[in-house]
């Protein structure tokens, strides 16, 4: 029952992911008029949901860790009612803080909640602080992301407004660009944002249901029906029921689709007013981190904080007054704050449920 919970919970994840950290690929289209809303939204969840199907291909050809991804401490793996019990508190936690954050329209990373909420949970399930070691990574995509995206879209829109000067780039080839680079930024997140739920789901049915559902398909002659093995490379991803891959997806093109209108306001037009050359600056400079980070690095950046860095970026090339510091501060605090709170939450959720 807790198996199944947890594949329950990490669907209902997904959705909540997609509403949250995914709508906010088309932000720029959207304020720019590039593309009416619905439409913009419907481009997202299209993208958004395909670069989730590629995502698992390329979690089976990459050969990921899964205890990796999920940060399980190797003392929880003997362990299968603390380990579902203390995933489940994190993804209960990391789903209230996403919708909390959806909520007030801050832009939250998938990623930073649910591994800073699950660190917190297994510290909670071992009775051991030590194991909230692991939430200092959770801010390198915090700091690097923003920073970088700036940077790179500072130079881009200074560049594209330069060729629009000179008339080498006409305004219909930027919006054309826009939409393009809007549509790589949604697939993007599904590639990348796949991977947390997906592993969770592998984790759970390996950890808790190895005499069950999974068990019975994962021992081959590649496997040694450990739950080491299925967790350290891609035999548990290839025993993986296909229509639960399909549902993680589904969910997540879905919540982009409802539920990212409030983000994109928050982003679009409250934070800054955008030209279109600022918003294919923002949108390249996001795609091309994205990119970069999970193809070649393999390390997850948001693109909530990439783009608003980027957004940032773009919008101070063209004018010092044109980024409101009140939101901006605003936003840059929750970010700092929701992380502790997720691996506070966690821990305090898997401790009182295993005392």
């Amino acid at each position: 029952m807790l198996t199944w919970s947890i594949v329950a919970l990490s669907i209902v994840w997904a959705f909540t992911n997609g509403a949250q950290d995914a709508s906010n690929a088309v932000t720029t289209t959207i304020v720019t008029r590039v593309l009416p809303e619905r439409v913009a939204l419907t481009y997202a969840a299209i993208m958004n949901g395909a670069g989730a199907m590629f995502g698992l291909v390329s979690m089976m050809f990459l050969h990921s860790s899964l205890v990796q991804i999920v940060g399980v401490p190797g003392a929880l793996l003997d362990q299968p009612d603390a380990l579902g019990t203390a995933l489940a508190c994190g993804i209960i936690t990391a789903i209230a803080c996403l919708i909390v954050g959806w909520w007030r329209g801050i832009p939250l990373s998938g990623w930073v909640t649910t591994l800073a909420a699950l660190a917190g949970a297994f510290a909670g399930a071992l009775g051991d602080v030590r194991q909230l070691s692991p939430i200092a990574v959770v801010f390198i995509p915090v700091l690097i992301g923003p920073l970088v995206g700036f940077a790179l879209s500072f130079a881009l829109t200074r560049a594209v407004s330069g060729l629009q000067s000179k008339r080498h780039l006409t305004t219909q080839t930027v919006r054309w660009t826009q939409t393009v680079t809007a549509g790589l930024v949604a697939f993007g997140h599904g590639l990348s944002n796949i991977r947390l739920p997906l592993a969770i789901v592998v984790v759970a049915l390996a950890g808790l249901g190895r005499s069950g559902a999974i068990g019975s398909h994962t021992h081959g002659p590649e496997s040694d029906g450990s739950l080491g093995h299925l967790l350290s490379s891609h035999a548990g991803l290839a025993a993986l029921p296909l229509w639960i891959a399909v549902l993680l997806s589904g969910a997540m093109a879905l919540g982009t689709f409802v539920g990212g209108r409030e983000i994109v306001r928050t982003l679009g037009r409250r934070l800054t007013d955008l030209t279109v050359s600022q918003g294919l600056a923002a949108e390249t400079s996001t795609a091309l981190l994205l990119y970069g980070a999970s193809v070649w690095l393999r390390f997850p950046l948001s693109s909530s904080f990439t783009l608003v860095g980027s957004i940032v970026g773009s919008s101070l090339a063209a004018s010092k007054r044109s980024v409101s510091w009140h939101v901006l501060g605003r936003i840059a605090l929750w970010w700092a704050l929701t992380p502790l709170a997720c691996a506070a939450l966690g821990w305090g959720s898997a401790f009182v449920a295993l005392a």
